[in-house]
This record gives structure tokens, sequence and C-alpha cells, in this order.
């Protein structure tokens, strides 16, 4: 019993040691100025400040030995906005971080709610979305991985681009893209982007958005097949033309 009273007493004694030294420690390290004054950041246009600081981890006035620029760099990673972020510590007082911010191309609309995605398809946020209206919207389970190389297709012809509202992903092969003034226009599965040259050219020669279409459909390589609206099919079908 002795003995354990004896350990206990030691132990007790070497916390209380321990925790001296480590308060003169840092005593030292504030003495020597080896504390977090200044935090400089580049790169950064859409991830906020709070963020940035909350991901470091970081407050004024403590150790920067204490700081671990590998941990903070991980956390920063984990941002919506951040592709790739670099993390110094520069002693005295200083910590640099280089961020570089993902591209926002496209709204992806998934079980009813809408998801901001960059170029390489992921995720970057699904908040604050109403300033990214102007993007296109696309639909579908394997859209967003897809989505880059047709926005570029489409982006184009930057006339005909400009009406595109949102395009939908058909079985993981071809798109259907739909238009501001809501014709929808069933895009091939081969040799899409020549569908789409004809199609501007049909529009810029012929007007074709000025007649009363809901569909065009361009899988044919060899003709246009329009669908009218209801009303000028019915035109049609009883005058025997299109009037």
């Amino acid at each position: 019993a002795w003995r354990l009273r004896e350990s206990g007493v030691l132990e007790r004694t070497l916390k209380m040691a321990g925790a001296a030294l480590s308060d003169w420690s840092q005593r030292q390290i504030v003495a020597a100025g080896l504390t977090v004054q200044h935090v400089f950041v580049t790169g950064r246009g859409e991830t906020g400040k709070a963020e940035v600081l909350a991901a470091l981890g970081v407050e004024s006035g403590q150790s920067i030995l204490d700081f671990d620029p590998a941990q903070a760099r991980q956390r920063l990673l984990q941002l919506g906005w951040v592709k790739t972020a670099r993390v110094e510590r520069r002693l005295p007082d200083t910590i640099i971080v280089r961020l570089r911010e993902r591209q926002a191309l496209a709204l992806w609309q998934h079980k009813g709610r809408h998801v901001l995605i960059d170029r390489g398809g992921g995720t970057i946020t699904r908040h604050d979305l109403a300033r990214f209206a102007h993007l296109p919207v696309v639909v579908g389970r394997d859209a967003p991985l897809a989505a880059a190389k047709l926005i570029d297709m489409l982006s184009r012809k930057p006339a005909l681009f400009a009406q595109v509202r949102a395009a939908v992903r058909i079985g993981a092969r071809r798109w259907d893209v739909r238009l501001k003034n809501g014709i929808k226009v069933h895009l091939p599965e081969i040799d899409a982007f020549a569908a789409w040259v004809r199609l501007a050219e049909l529009v810029a020669e012929h007007r074709i958005f000025d007649r009363d279409v809901v569909a065009i459909d361009l899988r044919l390589p060899d003709r246009l097949v329009l669908r009218l609206t209801p009303e000028a099919a019915a035109r049609k079908n009883k005058n025997g033309k299109e009037t």
C-alpha cells in the first residue's frame, strides 16, 4: 500500500513538473516572438475568409511551432471551392496559404435538387446557387462527368449556345438539349458537333425557331425532323400543308 501511495505521489509530481515545463516553454516561445501574427492568403475568390481561418485552425498569438501545415492543407482541401492548396509556416510569425479554386461549369439537377459542379464533375456547393442561374443545367446520373465535353462543344457556336437552358443525358450515350424558347433538340450519339453546326446554320439561314416547333430531331445524318406544336400540326393536317 505504501508503494502504491508513493507511486501516486510520484505521478502527480511528474505531471506538475511537466505542466510547469510546458508553461515555461510557451513563455519562452512567446518571448522569442514565435507566435502567429500574420496569415497571408492568395487565390481566394469564392472561399470565405472565415472558412479559411477555421480550416487552418490557428489564432493570432498562438505558438507557430504548434501549427501543422500538412494537417491544415488537408482541412482546406475539404472546402468545396478549393481545388489545390499549399500551406507554409515561415518563422518567426507568418503563415502563407496559396489556393487554387475550382471553376464552376454547370448546375447538376439530381433527385429534385441542384448542385454546382466543376469541369471534372466534382461537387462545389449546394448553397447560394441563385447567382449561378445563368449556367446550363445538366440532368442524368453520369451527366456531371460528361458535361464539360458537351459544354465545350456547344459553346463553339456561341449564338446558339446562348439559347441553351439545359441538357439531359440519355442512356449514358447522348444528349437532349433544351433551349430557352422551349424547343427540345435531340442530338445524335455520333458526331454530335456536326449536327449542332447544322442546326446553327438552319437557325441563321431559315429562322426555324420562328416556326411552331416543339422539338428538332438531329439523330439522322441525312435529314432533319421537326415536331410541331399540336395547333400547328392540326392546321397542317387540315390544309395539307404547313401554314
